[in-house]
């Protein structure tokens, strides 16, 4: 699929400079690079990367806008050895595959990531701040201790109110530990991502059309380095034929804006430099399992960590395995009774690639894919989405 398509000049992408760990509060210029090569400052915008602990920024505050997909899963049991898929990395032959050598004690853990769509509540009505913004923020923490701090996580449509209220509220769970890393353009739909690992390189990946966008970082982790990218791909709001005036060359005219997303998101990751252990894609991409989109990504060697565990596809008549779509009743789209939106598609991905010398091990279950035991303030759902949550190996 990807093979037809011509070849693509690289694509402007922000990349953040590291930053000093500092106790004031501090503003950092945005660099424009391709994701491989040297960078060049661009004026007038910002980026930050705001450890919640040990480096504090302020978040530069941007305009949010447009709501896409829901979502829903079921949930499974992260770390069993028993039900490890095992991925060989792409390019070498099965037969071939053996463990890797030991990077230290780094294969001793596996890395575990999650995806969430946090819904950004812009058409919430006015007078719910954002369908209870600070409820829902409030819930999203708690499932992050719940969950044991998970060390990626990826969020997707985060709007003004969830830009002011998620910093205080990693402060106070999992020891204060999480670095946001974001870049806060002005969008309608932001994504950001929150780390415990130390973060090498990272970037803005400004993906065709609007208001859809991608966010990476390349982190230190316990299986070696890590790429990682959470994105938020075109839903039926926006979701026009690619054409010259409204994709990149790379997208072949005539195929949606959503599979071109996939295809820049293939493209990003084929140029990046070598040495990443695993490189992961994340998000709400609004594509089902055996769409074009779905294909685009699998077919350039990323394994979908739901199915790869065994996991059952998502059952529209139970809502299990489920992770978007749905009736989503009322003005809270459903997050305020216990059976949520009633997803009925799945949409929300962890995909992963190993690189050379690793054969991947994966098991997934959902994130916030189950209603609290009791509301909080009526609420029983953090989002009109579920998430996913994996935890990788290379052995």
């Amino acid at each position: 699929m990807t093979a037809s398509l011509p070849a693509r000049a690289p694509t402007a992408i922000g990349r953040m400079r590291p930053t000093p760990r500092r106790r004031h509060v501090a503003h950092l210029g945005l660099a424009r690079s391709n994701g491989d090569g040297p960078s060049m400052a661009h004026p007038g915008i910002e980026g930050m990367r705001r450890p919640v602990r040990r480096r504090r920024h302020v978040l530069a505050m941007g305009l949010a806008a447009l709501v896409l997909g829901a979502a829903c899963t079921s949930d499974g049991g992260v770390g069993s050895p028993e039900a490890d898929a095992r991925v060989p990395a792409r390019g070498s032959p099965e037969a071939d595959a053996r463990p890797p050598a030991p990077i230290g004690s780094r294969t001793t853990d596996p890395l575990r990531a999650v995806t969430l769509n946090l819904l950004h509540g812009v058409y919430c009505p006015p007078d719910t701040d954002s369908c209870h913004a600070p409820d829902r923020v409030e819930l999203f923490a708690g499932l992050l201790e719940t969950a044991h701090c998970p060390d990626l996580v990826g969020l997707q449509e985060i709007g003004p109110r969830l830009e002011e209220l998620l910093p205080p509220a990693l402060e106070r769970v999992c020891d204060g530990d999480y670095t946001i890393a974001w870049q806060s353009v002005e969008s309608g739909d932001r994504e950001m991502v929150l780390t415990r690992l130390p973060v090498l390189d990272e970037g803005y990946l400004d993906i065709a059309n609007v208001p859809w966008e991608a966010y990476w970082v390349r982190v230190d982790s316990p299986q070696g380095p890590v790429d990682f990218l959470t994105a938020h791909f075109a839903s039926s709001v926006n979701n026009p034929p690619c054409a010259p005036n409204v994709c990149p060359p790379i997208c072949a005219d005539g195929i949606s804006t959503n599979q071109c997303h996939a295809v820049e998101v293939v493209d990003f990751f084929d140029r990046r430099p070598d040495g990443a252990r695993l490189s992961i894609t994340t998000g709400d991409l609004n594509a089902t399992p055996g769409s074009p989109t779905l294909a685009t990504v699998t077919e350039a060697g990323f394994v979908d960590t739901w199915l790869a565990s065994g996991e059952a596809e998502c059952d529209p008549a139970t809502h299990l395995g489920c992770t978007g779509g749905g009736s989503r009743p009322g003005p809270f789209v459903g997050m305020d009774r216990p059976e949520g939106p009633g997803y009925d598609e799945r949409i929300d991905y962890v995909l992963v690639r190993p690189g050379p010398g690793c054969t991947l091990r994966a098991e997934a279950e959902g994130f916030a894919a189950t209603a609290r035991a009791e509301p909080l303030n009526g609420l029983w759902w953090p989002s009109d989405h579920a998430g996913v949550m994996a935890a990788l190996r290379c052995s």
